[in-house]
């Protein structure tokens, strides 16, 4: 490894996007650790199945995250998404949920993915939905899932069917995993990728009296900064959506971050002001 590399910690599984990440990272003299917080397990998938098999109820779908994908799939046993799914209003957040959906279920096709996360997206479908909003829209979810798009979109007269498919816990693997990453050299970064893993990594560094202050701490989206922030932990930067190259665009440039993150908090004070 050069002596030149900074190392960055990034909190997130790795998935089919991993290779990606490194690729992109190691590219501009970054070295990338991976450490999984996360484990999921699926549940409800039987009602899910019921529902999937009936898209002539429902408006269309949303794919908040590759785990409502995967849920999905799972829910459906290797049989093929019905048809009629591809004719309704779809959404997915992120690049990542939208190619999954491609790629597993038949092609569908989902709008919505350059929005990065749960508010933009609710936002998104209530500017360009034109279609009836007497059917519900299908949404499979997580129990750790923030009401942040249910509630705007019930709020603008959409119906939502909520189906909690997934759980989220602590990866049995964060501590070794952890332990092993920290013994690197150069880390300058610790990147987290959404609320519920900022919970299991602090739970982490709590229990081993680890401080945080010795790294620069970078958040990917609003509520995973809003989430380190009600931890008490000083975000170093934020990347406004989940793709490898809005991380490494902040950590070149992390001042245009804060800017940004200045410019939106007084835009909000005047707004309510």
């Amino acid at each position: 490894m050069s002596s030149q590399q900074r190392t960055v910690i990034i909190f997130k599984s790795e998935s089919e996007s991993t290779d990606l990440y490194a690729e992109t990272l190691l590219g501009h003299n970054f070295r990338p650790l991976f450490v999984p917080t996360l484990s999921f397990g699926y549940k409800n998938l039987v009602e899910l199945r019921a529902k999937l098999q009936t898209p002539d109820k429902y408006a269309g779908i949303i794919f908040t995250s590759p785990r409502c994908v995967e849920a999905v799939c799972e829910a459906l046993q290797l049989q093929p998404l019905p048809g009629g799914w591809k004719l309704l209003h779809n959404y997915a957040v992120g690049e990542v949920t939208h190619n999954l959906a491609l790629s597993s279920l038949q092609q569908l096709f989902t709008h919505g993915k350059q929005t990065g996360n749960a508010r933009n997206l609710a936002e998104y479908i209530v500017d360009t939905f034109d279609g009836s909003r007497d059917l519900p829209l299908l949404l499979p979810c997580g129990n750790l899932a923030t009401d942040t798009l249910l509630s705007k979109l019930v709020e603008n007269g959409f119906c939502v069917d909520a189906c909690e498919v997934y759980e989220t816990k602590c990866s049995p693997q964060l501590a070794e995993c952890m332990e092993r990453a920290l013994k690197a050299e150069n880390i300058e970064f610790l990147a987290f990728f959404s609320p519920s893993g900022v919970n299991c990594a602090n739970e982490y560094f709590k229990a081993h009296n680890i401080s945080l202050d010795n790294w620069k701490l970078v958040a990917i989206g609003p509520s995973t900064r809003r989430a380190l922030e009600s931890q008490g932990l000083k975000v170093f930067c934020t990347a406004e959506r989940p793709t490898v190259e809005h991380l490494v665009k902040v950590l070149l440039n992390p001042q245009e971050s804060r800017e940004r993150l200045l410019r939106d908090r007084a835009a909000a004070t005047a707004d309510t002001a």
